[in-house]
């Protein structure tokens, strides 16, 4: 698959979602959580700097202390709003790669692959509604490690990849939750060993983040 291809599905997905966002919403289906001008305010303040303590939240959108500490706690405990740092991968000089995969079978689609969500070099995951089932977007600490990891996806039981890559940064977000294991453990999070892999054992991947046999910064 060309870039002219790939290009061409990125806009047909993002218009498709669009056109259903716009129709669930025309059939006045209510929103799991409503948001008003206040807690608008509290979320613009935090997009700022979420660094802001809750005075500097209060005085930033004029409301009170008190309604300030309970917004944000009804924000935070529905998921609304999510509290974290956030890595630019690229500044540490990572590789980047867009992947598309699909489902093998039916059944795999009714239960999609749980080793995906759990990998850390996983990024960014969009699930479709039609083929390819999944883009993801993936790092790599250098070119031959993020190579690697993509071949690793080719393993993944019920998940084939159709196509993959390089990227730039996205153009947003432009940057990422990244998972971080300060105890490492003898298997990732998929179940594989690095150990028996013949790309870490010839030096060309630096192994999964998650592993004590890891050998990378993280």
């Amino acid at each position: 698959m060309g870039r002219k291809e790939l290009i061409y599905i990125r806009r047909a997905f993002f218009k498709k979602v669009i056109k259903e966002s716009v129709r669930t919403v025309g059939k006045g289906l209510s929103l799991s959580y409503k948001l008003d001008k206040v807690d608008l305010r509290i979320i613009n303040a935090l997009a700022k700097d979420a660094r802001k303590t809750i005075t500097q939240i209060a005085k930033n959108t004029e409301i009170s202390r008190p309604t300030a500490i309970n917004r944000l706690k009804k924000l935070r405990k529905s998921d609304v709003v999510i509290l974290g740092a956030r890595i630019n991968v690229t500044k540490l000089g990572f590789k980047l790669a867009l992947v598309a995969l699909k489902n093998k079978s039916v059944e795999a689609r009714q239960k999609p692959d749980t080793n995906l969500a759990m990998c850390p070099r996983v990024l960014l995951l969009i699930q479709t509604s039609e083929n390819p089932n999944y883009l993801a977007l993936l790092y790599g600490e250098n070119t031959e490690t993020l190579v690697s990891v993509i071949e690793c996806f080719k393993n993944f039981s019920g998940m084939e990849v159709i196509s993959w890559h390089r990227s730039k940064m996205p153009l947003l977000p432009e940057t990422f939750a990244l998972k971080i294991f300060l105890k490492k453990n003898e298997l990732a999070p998929c179940g594989k060993k690095c150990g028996d892999c013949s790309n870490y054992q010839n030096m060309e991947c630096l192994g999964c983040p998650a592993v004590t046999e890891y050998k990378g910064p993280l």
